[in-house]
């Protein structure tokens, strides 16, 4: 009988320590792929809702901005609110306007504020 010195390959305990290993690795990395996944989701319903309210801002600002309350859904089911009122200024100064959008979908809601600057020709109707 030949006894086999330095033997290539092997054994069974450092194949099972490196299928931990890659198991451990792939596990990191699955979380990691779950994690990024789920951050752009809340982005893309962060920015839908961003967008949502620029527009509800340039629809309700095409005629005069009127002091009060307005809502409403649009056409994607996005429920919004708008609240406008006029800041204190000046007689013969241009009006601001303090302007706070409300817009939500399903349990997800985002705040925005604006300020619009109005000349006085056009709030003599108010």
């Amino acid at each position: 009988m030949k006894a086999h010195i330095g033997q290539a390959g092997f054994t069974l305990l450092e194949m099972l320590a490196a299928l931990v290993v890659m198991a451990l690795c792939s596990g990191v990395l699955l979380m990691a792929f779950g994690q990024s996944a789920r951050s752009l989701q809340q982005v893309d319903r962060a920015d839908r809702l961003s967008q949502a309210a620029r527009s509800v801002l340039d629809d309700q600002a095409v005629g005069a901005l009127q002091p009060g309350l307005s809502n409403g859904v649009m056409d994607d089911g996005i429920e919004w609110a708008m609240n406008v009122w006029a800041l204190p200024t000046a007689a013969g100064q241009p009006r601001m306007l303090r302007v706070n959008v409300i817009v939500s979908e399903g349990r997800r809601e985002a705040r925005f504020s604006t300020l619009r600057l109005v000349s006085p020709a056009r709030t003599s109707t108010q």
